[in-house]
């Protein structure tokens, strides 16, 4: 069983992923260029990984350490968990490290994990328009002599639209499966895994991340989403989200995708806020009209939850 979460979140003012430095006194946002020239921002799954790591933390869980020489740490485990370069209890690692469990790892000698999270990156619906914010560096100086700093051109993303997607191996959370004979040793109990696939699903639901979050604070949660149970990992929504200039979402699209997939999935929801398209309503009768169930973003995420929280 699959978990797909196809989503779109909006943005205001942000620099939400940086790229590498363009040289002088300019700090560039992470962007592609079409076959037409125009440029898009977006956030790397990488980047995104990380700022659901953060939100995990956010909401009680614990993450592994590296220490200082890049070496897996598990603080007042780790003599309990590890011995030299092999695994001692891996169960308790499972149990006590989410992200060793929901995004992979890879230690020295002592074997790999694939990521039960699959995360693509997200991706700008409009072009980048060329925008930037500016601060200032300053410089010391002698007592007594003017005050003086460097102006910082920012490249920020205005006013646009992010889509995003995850896919959920529900079947590999919670479970150690080796990658040759596919042999699969439970490491968490039904209770435990429901609970960590939950507390996942809330931090995709309450995201939290981005750079220069200090002075440029945004909000990268879903504000539109589309959530299914299915057979296989396909994310067959990345290329049917599209939003014209008047704000508009193409719904039409959408549904018809999940028409032409309906032979692998096992459920479909949706959810939406309000006023963040010009269509809403007509988004909501359309879907309701096409018997799939629309009501807002906490109820449509609720509906991958399943057993104790």
């Amino acid at each position: 069983m699959f978990y797909n979460i196809s989503y779109i979140s909006k943005v205001n003012l942000a620099s939400l992923n940086g790229s590498e430095s363009m040289g002088g006194n300019i700090t560039p946002i992470k962007k592609i260029t079409d076959n037409e020239g125009k440029e898009y921002a977006y956030i790397s799954g990488q980047a995104q990984r990380r700022y659901l790591k953060d939100t995990l933390m956010q909401l009680g869980e614990r993450i592994s350490a590296v220490d200082e020489n890049g070496e897996p740490n598990f603080l007042e485990l780790k003599d309990k968990i590890i011995e030299g370069k092999k695994f001692k209890n891996k169960k308790l690692m499972y149990e006590n490290f989410c992200d060793l469990d929901l995004f992979g790892y890879m230690f020295p000698n002592s074997g790999r994990r694939w990521s039960p999270v699959k995360v693509s990156p997200m991706m700008s619906i409009h072009p980048y328009k060329g925008e930037y914010d500016y601060l200032t560096r300053k410089q010391l100086v002698e007592e007594g002599s003017a005050k003086k700093g460097n102006i910082v051109q920012i490249e920020i993303d205005t006013l646009n639209y992010m889509r995003g997607n995850i896919i959920i191996d529900v079947d590999r959370v919670g479970n150690d499966i080796n990658e040759y004979t596919y042999e699969v040793t439970p490491m968490l109990t039904e209770e435990e895994k429901n609970i960590r696939i939950n507390k996942l699903i809330d931090a995709v639901r309450f995201f939290n991340g981005g750079a220069k979050q200090a002075r440029n604070l945004e909000d990268i949660s879903p504000k539109f989403a589309v959530l299914t149970k299915q057979k296989t990992g396909n994310p067959f929504l990345l290329n049917s989200i599209h939003i014209n200039d008047k704000n508009e979402l193409d719904i039409k699209s959408i549904v018809e995708e999940i028409i032409d997939n309906k032979a692998v999935l096992d459920g479909v929801r949706m959810g939406i806020s309000k006023n963040i398209f010009k269509n809403e309503d007509e988004i909501k009768k359309y879907v309701e009209e096409e018997n799939i169930e629309i009501g807002s973003i906490t109820e449509a995420f609720n509906f991958l939850k399943t057993g104790a929280e």
